[in-house]
């Protein structure tokens, strides 16, 4: 009698024949391993477009950012692409980069402003020399014209006396005499330039010294058209000073600014306290200079006056003034738009000798 098993074997054999078991069972052998091949590939390659996101592409932007930095670029960040790990480095890349930008930025603003002191101090020197040695020789000059001119000056006077008034005898010897002073007179201020004459200083109302000279100019210039305008600080301390020769500046700058206005304009003359230094300003509206002549302003002999209007002294004389002061004198201008001296002087309780109070 047959067993249970042969009786199945031989029923499947009726129903599937044993052969086409076997290729039924091969076929889905070969696409299981299909199937299998096929997760592999998608899993590999999901795989792959992870770590290039996640590690290639945050990789490679650091290394870029690194190259920028080498080559100097400061400007430019790192994307932070994510926030693990290399988002939070990517993070501090650029919190490091942005230092780094802000300690350049403020080395080379030092840099600037040190070269710009330099610059100054060279052409501070280079004036210094130049004024010693145009003053020696000034000093010079001056004194070898200075015995001839006065013989020029008495006798000239003494012939006018004996020659009728009104005749061309004495329009010429009042040209020569006319001249001969102006002669003088520009000898004087040779000397004036060449003599270092030490400030004789004393607590000063630079206000009222401003409001004395002005007066002086204030005249004339209106009759040309020229307003002169004061805006003067009430509460300004003293200054410690000598008050001539501060007069002498303001007078110099306050020329200087109407022969610049060739028509009608303003003079404004402001003071205020600067720190611990009192700002004298004196602003005009005229013509201006440009960089060359900004250049050479407060050099000896030079003057941008036509000949005869000036000899090119006064703002050298005012230059060696102010230093001796223990101040500053600079000018800024525009080419139509006018020019402004600025004048520093010290105040008289910075200024003053140990144990002097104000």
């Amino acid at each position: 009698m047959p067993t249970i098993g042969q009786t199945v074997l031989g029923v499947l054999d009726i129903v599937y024949p044993l052969e086409e078991i076997e290729d039924r069972l091969r076929a889905s052998g070969m696409t299981i391993v299909a199937l299998s091949l096929a997760f592999v590939v998608v899993a590999s390659f999901v795989a792959s477009l992870l770590v290039h996101r996640l590690v290639y592409r945050p990789l490679r932007d650091l290394e870029a950012g690194a190259k920028r930095i080498a080559g100097g670029d400061l400007e430019e960040r790192i994307p932070q692409r994510s926030q693990d790990e290399f988002g939070r480095l990517a993070g501090s890349f650029n919190a490091m980069t942005h230092a780094l930008k802000e300690a350049t930025d403020r080395l080379e603003h030092k840099v600037a402003e040190r070269t710009a002191a330099l610059a100054r101090a060279q052409a501070e020197a280079a004036r210094g020399e130049k004024l010693a040695s145009v003053g020696l020789l000034a000093a010079g000059v001056a004194h070898e014209l200075n015995n001839p001119l006065t013989g020029v000056l008495t006798f000239s006077s003494l012939m006018r006396r004996k020659v009728p008034p009104g005749s061309q005898e004495a329009e010429d010897l009042d040209l020569v005499i006319r001249e001969t002073k102006r002669c003088a007179a520009i000898i004087r201020r040779l000397l004036d330039f060449a003599r270092d004459k030490t400030p004789e200083k004393k607590y000063c109302d630079l206000n009222a010294l401003v409001q004395e000279t002005a007066r002086i100019v204030e005249r004339p210039a209106q009759l040309s058209g020229v307003t002169v305008r004061m805006e003067l600080d009430p509460a300004l301390p003293p200054v410690w000073a000598d008050a001539d020769l501060i007069k002498q500046v303001i007078m110099n700058m306050l020329v200087n600014a109407q022969h610049a206005i060739e028509h009608k304009g303003t003079i404004t003359v402001r003071t205020r306290k600067a720190g611990d230094k009192a700002e004298l300003s004196i602003i005009d509206t005229g013509c201006g200079m440009d960089e060359a002549t900004l250049a050479r302003i407060f050099d000896p002999f030079f003057s941008t006056k036509g000949v005869g209007k000036g000899t090119g002294l006064g703002l050298s004389v005012s230059h060696g003034i102010v230093q001796a002061h223990g101040g500053t004198i600079d000018v800024t201008s525009a080419v139509g738009e006018g020019s402004t001296f600025r004048v520093t002087l010290p105040l008289a309780a910075a200024a003053a000798p140990q144990g002097v109070g104000a």
